[in-house]
């Protein structure tokens, strides 16, 4: 049994068709899987149509083997999930909100408490368990909501743009903790712009654009395929007989 699978899913707003053609994929458990494509191509919608969110108008999506709609309090049994304009409940502490929304989830008290400070330890936050969230940068703060999702033991992770405002060292952090949370069998599937964290992170990448998948395969594969590949160098070659920076640049296909 696949952890996401997807067939022909289609979902308009109005006359805009959003997710058009027919959207196929299907992502093993025990992977992480990034959905890349430029802002509007239709990352949020599609995974807002996984996590039972948004109705689809055609195909079948399933997610840990039900189906979105027929089955949809199943399916969200199962998931857990950071929609893109997610933001913690700012006057909560770090481990006040992680404990809390274990408890929601119906983890018992003492499980809940362990599995709030390892998460907790494992995103960098343990220090600042005690500090009120509307004090925490953003990028501490969006690391509060990953610290919860991974403390919940879902069966599959949703991530609409998990490491958006993340410095580079925070988005390490991140990228760390996803790999091991899927090491012990769960399923991540996120999306983002950023092709430097498809190269990163991901098993498998999907690659999106006008609501279509126009290429899927592993990271290496998928990024020495995309068109608009751009080499600077710094300094010139013809100015210098040393070293030089090379910086690869892809564009996304329009």
């Amino acid at each position: 049994m696949q952890a996401i699978m997807v067939k022909g899913l289609r979902r308009s707003f109005g006359a805009k068709e959003v997710l058009r053609g027919g959207i196929d994929l299907d992502v093993g458990y025990g992977m992480i899987a990034t959905l890349l494509g430029p802002n509007g191509a239709g990352k949020t919608t599609l995974i807002r149509i996984l996590t039972t969110e948004l109705m689809p108008h055609g195909g079948e999506a399933y997610v840990a083997g039900f189906n979105v709609v027929s089955q949809a309090s199943e399916v969200r049994r199962r998931i857990a999930v950071i929609p893109q304009d997610a933001r913690p409940i700012s006057y909560m502490t770090p481990q006040e909100f992680v404990y809390s929304y274990l408890l929601l989830r119906g983890l018992p008290r003492n499980d809940a408490r362990k599995a709030t400070r390892d998460s907790l330890e494992e995103l960098g936050l343990w220090d600042l368990r005690n500090t009120p969230i509307y004090q925490l940068s953003g990028g501490m703060t969006r690391r509060v909501l990953v610290a919860a999702i991974l403390a919940s033991n879902a069966e599959v992770v949703f991530l609409d743009e998990p490491t958006v405002g993340l410095d580079a060292a925070s988005r390490r952090v991140v990228w760390n903790s996803l790999r091991r949370y899927s090491d012990s069998g769960a399923s991540i599937f996120l999306t983002t712009h950023y092709i430097e964290e498809a190269e990163q992170i991901s098993d498998i990448v999907f690659l999106i654009d006008s609501g279509l998948i126009v290429s899927r395969g592993k990271p290496s594969e998928l990024v020495n395929k995309l068109p608009g590949k751009y080499v600077v160098e710094y300094p010139p070659a013809s100015m210098s007989n040393g070293p030089c920076i090379r910086l690869v640049l892809h564009a996304f296909p329009s």
